[in-house]
């Protein structure tokens, strides 16, 4: 999984370069459960500290740096603003965390295909005329394409679309697109304290700037992610995503201008994937659509998709299963108020 796993009450250098930084400090526990799940565990006041210069030391607190933040740059270190802290903000990891969820659901009786492609999602009805208040189909079934090539049709009452930037394939009405985000991990040159940061970075000349993420992980590994681009157009798998190596190369670049544990770390990962976008400020899309009775639509997170994805798995669940959701006013989240 290529993203940073934030979860937040909030849902939205070596050189000397000025740094301005957000940052918010994440969760630390030690339960078997929270460790399959890879959440943060790390206690930052259990982290070995690097000892700096009295002088470098006085910078940090100036600019409002916490004590335990001591892996940043302090020359080049203009201010910090904090964001949320332990008690309102936590980290899983994605991989981890999705892997984690999936085998729960097998261990439920759910039967995961896997290595598969959705070709086509089939009516069983249609109409030329549609009475008002009713759905144009209704759902009958869904054509997939198993990984030995072979077509299966799944007769199914009720479907879920959760396609992210691949939803508009099977459903073209639906305003999502792809953005490719690159990023990269750094195994750093020693342990850092549990912290996500969100930078901004003044470049050589002072007009350019750049945002990287950066978010401290359990398992001694950095993650660090760039700004998103529509130079590639959506390829046909996750398989098929190209990276830019010089993409990742700027991203190391520029969070080594903000950390030298970070300058001086492991590169583990070079990476890329796409984010589904929700034309306009709209998004994300949950509930059954306009067009087919039965099919339900649950994508457009953008980076947010770990944060709300488990939500709006129950929500869905109770679409499905109680016929509206009851866990939350959906609103506009709905595709047949806002579609």
């Amino acid at each position: 999984m290529k993203a940073e796993g934030k979860v937040s009450k909030k849902a939205n250098g070596t050189s000397k370069r000025p740094v301005d930084i957000s940052g918010e400090q994440v969760e630390a526990s030690n339960t078997s459960d929270d460790n399959i799940m890879g959440r943060a565990k790390q206690d930052p006041a259990a982290v070995s500290l690097q000892k700096r210069s009295q002088a470098a030391v006085k910078l940090l607190r100036r600019a409002g740096v916490p004590d335990d933040l001591d892996w940043v740059v302090p020359e080049a270190t203009q201010g910090y603003e904090g964001m949320g802290t332990t008690s309102n903000s936590g980290q899983v990891h994605p991989y981890h965390f999705t892997k984690s969820m999936a085998r729960l659901a097998e261990e439920a009786g759910v039967k995961i295909i896997t290595e598969a492609r959705v070709t086509s999602i089939n009516s069983s009805t249609t109409r030329d005329r549609v009475p008002p208040g009713q759905r144009q189909s209704t759902l009958g079934s869904i054509t997939y394409r198993s990984s030995g090539g072979q077509l299966h049709e799944l007769p199914a009452s009720h479907a879920v679309l959760a396609a992210g930037p691949w939803t508009q394939r099977l459903l073209p009405s639906a305003p999502i697109s792809g953005l490719r985000a690159h990023s990269v991990t750094i195994r750093p040159s020693r342990p850092v304290s549990a912290y996500a940061l969100f930078t901004s970075i003044t470049l050589p000349g002072g007009k350019a700037h750049a945002a990287p993420e950066i978010y401290a992980r359990p398992d001694a590994e950095i993650y660090a992610c760039g700004e998103g681009d529509t130079l590639v157009p959506l390829p046909e798998t996750t398989e098929d995503v190209v990276v830019d190596q010089s993409r990742c190369d700027t991203i190391v670049e520029q969070v080594g201008h903000v950390s030298e544990e970070l300058r001086d770390g492991e590169v583990t990962a070079r990476q890329a994937c796409y984010l589904p976008v929700c034309e306009g400020s709209g998004g994300p899309y949950i509930g059954e659509v306009r067009e087919m009775k039965g099919l339900i639509l649950a994508a457009g997170h953008s980076c947010w998709g770990i944060q709300n994805g488990p939500a709006t798995g129950k929500l869905v669940s109770e679409i499905v299963m109680d016929g509206k959701a009851k866990s939350a006013k959906l609103g506009k989240l709905d595709p047949m108020v806002s579609l």
